[in-house]
């Protein structure tokens, strides 16, 4: 009986030196909120549901969009839209229908030797406009040119 009497001594010191020894949050603190941290984009780019959704990424992300035009005529796109003369925002419903796109593109522009801007691309989005590899930080995506 002594050895239990002995034992539960020596875990309750125990448990009252560790209790000691554990600082509180308010001990602990700085008084300094936490930083926020920036969640990064997945590599792919991820998805949009819609082209409105992938133009507030866009400007989100830095872009500008003075003029958004919802115009679908981006072929293949099923949404596409203008934010200017220079940039144009797609949504698709599969990544290898930009391929596609990606492909038809090189060819036609390569015949008339013609330079593009390079495109953002995401899991099933293209931005096409200046600067826009610069997004890619923030969004994610691929960056492709020709």
């Amino acid at each position: 009986m002594k050895k239990w009497g002995m034992a539960a001594a020596v875990f309750a010191a125990g448990s009252l030196v560790l209790t000691g020894c554990g600082g509180s949050s308010a001990d602990t603190t700085s008084g300094l909120a936490p930083e926020p941290s920036e969640t990064a984009p997945p590599a792919n780019g991820g998805t949009y549901a819609t082209v409105v959704e992938l133009k507030d990424a866009f400007v989100e992300a830095g872009g500008e969009c003075p003029a958004f035009d919802q115009d679908n005529a981006v072929t293949l796109a099923a949404e596409s839209a203008d934010c200017s003369d220079s940039a144009v925002l797609s949504t698709f419903l599969s990544s290898s229908t930009i391929d596609q796109l990606i492909q038809d593109n090189k060819e036609v522009f390569a015949d008339i030797d013609f330079e593009m801007n390079p495109w953002l691309v995401g899991e099933n989005w293209v931005i096409n406009a200046p600067g826009a590899a610069e997004l890619r930080e923030k969004l994610g995506g691929t960056v492709v040119s020709w």
